[in-house]
């Protein structure tokens, strides 16, 4: 039996539930008046809670007064680092309106019936489980890095009968001797939402550029297959000029698409790989100094999640520049030789559009790609490399 062919609201699932965890409605889904207020009221406490720890690390920073080692200072900078990186992000989905007019654009493009979905092959585009997997691992693993500190401190209480009331950053000073112990929930509570602020922004960001450059990858191999499948001939000419008249205006569809796609997210995209190696440079190196601990092997899954983020952003933006090249190999390819003169003239103009190809790019005029993945990886490890000389 074949197999139930995803919809556009499928494929937009995942992106949007994972902007519901902090309580932002991207696409505003209809909603009962209560639940708008519940998530009004959550989404505020997630902002006001991001902005107070905010507040107070910058004014720890300029107190520099509990900053006194090497590993204060390594866990600051990636504090520093991955806070300005969440907020670029958030940032770039700030613009809902563009998100939104974007979305419904490749909504009216989608394959409509079933038979066409299949021809676009539609499921081998879907969510890989392995990329679900690997969302919830990125979820967790920062889930952890919160929650480890009171795991820590519950099982100090069953070993040794104390409980050592730690939590996650530096920049709140508790003593429990002077401190209620109702203080201690509520910097808690703070560490929590701001951390559920910082990494549904850092990883939510990231499944949307990706849901938009799969759906106009997605399109660009329907184009392919198209001229590939497509035999004209002077008999049927009117239908022949009918069917590449529809591919050279799909071809220019798609550019205005990837244009709108880059918009969005390309003024943000530069400074976002920027801070994520320096994320994964600043949390390698305070998982070198901290040593085998529970913190440090959640720190170690959250560095692979964090490479394998940037890793899928650079490979999508690979697949765009060649699938967009491959429409002119795709032209050449094309059995054109019983076509009308007017045929080879649209074809030739699809030819001259795939000279340029279309890119996934930062600030519009750097390429996102494999080589860009690479490149950032060896600039990572010799910072890295750089950074441990410098402390031992």
């Amino acid at each position: 039996m074949e197999p139930v062919q995803y919809s556009y609201e499928d494929f937009a699932r995942l992106p949007t539930t994972v902007f519901w965890i902090m309580g932002y409605d991207m696409l505003g889904v209809p909603k009962t008046r209560s639940r708008r207020i519940l998530y009004w009221i959550y989404r505020f406490l997630c902002l006001a809670s991001h902005g107070v720890c905010v507040g107070v690390m910058v004014f720890r920073m300029v107190e520099a007064k509990t900053i006194d080692n090497v590993s204060l200072i390594m866990r600051y900078a990636t504090l520093v680092t991955y806070i300005i990186n969440s907020d670029t992000k958030f940032a770039t989905v700030l613009q809902r309106s563009a998100i939104q007019s974007l979305n419904s654009k490749l909504a009216e493009l989608y394959p409509k019936t079933t038979l066409d979905r299949i021809y676009h092959r539609v499921n081998d585009h879907y969510w890989t489980k392995s990329f679900v997997y690997l969302v919830i691992i990125y979820i967790g693993s920062s889930i952890m890095v919160v929650i480890g500190p009171i795991i820590t401190s519950i099982i100090a209480y069953f070993t040794h009968n104390v409980f050592t009331y730690m939590h996650c950053y530096p920049y709140f000073l508790y003593d429990p001797e002077k401190d209620p112990v109702w203080i201690y929930i509520g910097i808690y509570a703070l560490e929590w939402l701001h951390s559920t602020q910082m990494v549904i922004s850092n990883i939510g960001a990231d499944i949307w550029l990706l849901y938009f450059q799969v759906q106009i990858n997605l399109h660009f191999r329907g184009i392919i297959r198209s001229l590939a499948d497509h035999k004209p001939s002077v008999k049927h000419d009117q239908e022949d000029r009918k069917f590449i008249a529809k591919i050279v205006d799909k071809q220019v569809h798609l550019v205005s698409l990837q244009n709108d796609l880059n918009g969005i997210f390309g003024k943000s995209l530069l400074l976002s790989l920027l801070t994520t190696a320096a994320v994964i440079c600043t949390v390698a190196v305070y998982t070198l100094i901290q040593g085998p601990t529970l913190e440090g092997f959640t720190y170690v899954i959250f560095i692979g999640t964090s490479v394998m983020q940037v890793y899928l952003v650079c490979y999508y933006g690979q697949q765009v520049l060649d699938l967009s090249g491959e429409v002119a190999h795709a032209v050449y390819n094309h059995d054109f030789h019983d076509a009308s003169i007017a045929y080879k003239r649209y074809l030739l103009i699809i030819i001259i559009r795939a000279q340029q190809p279309v890119e996934l790019n930062a600030m519009g005029y750097l390429s996102i790609s494999l080589d860009t993945f690479k490149q950032l990886m060896s600039v990572s490890y010799r910072v890295i490399t750089m950074l441990m000389q410098m402390i031992q």
